[in-house]
């Protein structure tokens, strides 16, 4: 999700108490490349940090709202 949300990703990495590595960046193609699958991201055993919401409830009173001043 880097290149369209850097923020949740950063997140993500945050709650997952991973440290962003080259790794990460490049999972898809070493899946393609070696059937590697994700199970090298995280070593065994790993403790995951605190969960905790990423987004926000959009209440319906904003949804009416952003509807009137962006005209959709």
């Amino acid at each position: 999700m880097e290149p369209f949300m850097p923020s949740f990703s950063a997140k993500v990495y945050e709650q997952l108490a991973i440290k962003r590595e080259l790794k990460h960046e490049t999972a898809i193609a070493s899946i393609n490349e070696n059937n590697a699958g994700f199970w090298h991201l995280v070593a065994a055993n790993h403790q995951i940090g605190t969960p905790e919401p990423i987004f926000r409830e959009i209440k319906p009173e904003e949804t009416a709202a952003w509807r009137t001043k962006f005209n959709g």
